[in-house]
């Protein structure tokens, strides 16, 4: 992980991942919801502004000691699990071939995805956010056709009939669902472009995506809200924009490679902080946190708050390394 990146392909690898989670998530949603996600995005940022400082005056993690470091690989390969979980749960919904195979073919699935997931990692990030930029236009397509259909056939009497929960709860769930700011942490040091300006294209674009795909799962899903379990897969699957063409064909595209993104650029930022972490590691490091976030998604039904120690191990250490460089540098002065 050697290489430099731009900023539009750091924001490609990141909104794949955040993209991924919409789809994934359960329960009902609101108008609420997406105001909780948006202003998420903006506390998020300003978490990350001393990271920002950080990098802006050529930084990295390697000069923050193990303590940072190990909690942010905590915090990525918990997320990975959780990405997992989220996989196997949604791609029940999504996944044709095995529906038939019950836990079986889900297993199989999620063996065949991190195989994918393996040999997309291992080409190194510079060849990873390269191919992410193709992705993500291939999402922002079909995101795009879900979105004009939702706003020109929907009601939006639907918006009103959808539950307006508590607003801290929704913000609370987003920060809950927002593991993957420990992978972005580590990859931002890779950015060659200007960091401020990444961070905030980023932010800003997570912000909007994230309230236009929520409002487009109300409009669509707000009437049967109650009894769908993943309300933005539905909307996709519900929306047909084409009369000869069924658009939940080119979501199971979309929902398939964003999920081996999304896993593929935690297991790489994990198989670096690694690298650091125990450099006597020196082979199958993304085999071993692959597996290591299999087992976790396996078993995460077991583990109620895991989402919420995820996001806490990611605030944590995204404030832990700048305090800790910033002292040795006053130290130094």
């Amino acid at each position: 992980m050697s290489n430099k990146i731009t900023s539009f392909q750091l924001c490609s690898l990141m909104l794949i991942n955040d993209i991924f989670v919409l789809f994934c998530l359960g329960g009902e949603i609101s108008a609420a919801t997406a105001a909780g996600f948006g202003i998420g995005s903006l506390i998020q940022f300003l978490f990350a502004i001393p990271l920002i400082c950080m990098y802006k005056k050529r930084g990295t993690l390697n000069e923050c000691g193990k303590v940072g470091e190990i909690t942010l690989l905590a915090g990525i390969i918990l997320w990975g699990g959780m990405l997992f979980s989220m996989l196997t749960k949604a791609g029940e919904l999504v996944f044709i071939p095995f529906e038939s195979f019950g836990k079986r073919g889900s297993i199989i699935t999620t063996i065949l995805i991190a195989v994918v997931c393996l040999y997309i990692a291992s080409s190194g990030i510079k060849a990873m956010s390269r191919s992410a930029v193709i992705a993500a236009a291939l999402g922002a397509v079909c995101l795009g056709i879900v979105v004009v259909s939702a706003v020109i056939h929907s009601d939006a009497v639907n918006i009103k009939s959808a539950e307006f929960t508590g607003f801290f709860r929704e913000l609370s769930k987003g920060f809950a669902l927002s593991g993957g700011f420990a992978g972005f942490t580590v990859l931002l040091g890779f950015v060659k472009d200007n960091i401020t300006r990444t961070a905030v294209g980023y932010f800003i674009a997570k912000g909007i995506i994230s309230a236009a795909v929520l409002i487009t799962g109300v409009l669509v899903s707000g009437g049967i809200m109650e009894i769908v379990d993943f309300p933005i897969v539905w909307a996709a699957q519900l929306t047909q924009p084409f009369s000869v063409q069924r658009i939940d064909s080119l979501f199971l595209i979309v929902f398939t490679v964003f999920a081996v993104y999304s896993i593929a650029v935690q297991a790489s930022a994990a198989e670096y902080l690694i690298g650091e972490v125990f450099p006597f590691i020196k082979r199958y490091r993304c085999s071993i946190i692959l597996i290591i976030m299999a087992v976790i998604g396996a078993v995460s039904e077991k583990w109620r708050y895991l989402g919420i120690i995820t996001a806490v191990l990611a605030v944590m250490g995204l404030i832990i390394v700048p305090i800790i460089y910033f002292i040795k540098r006053k130290i130094r002065v």
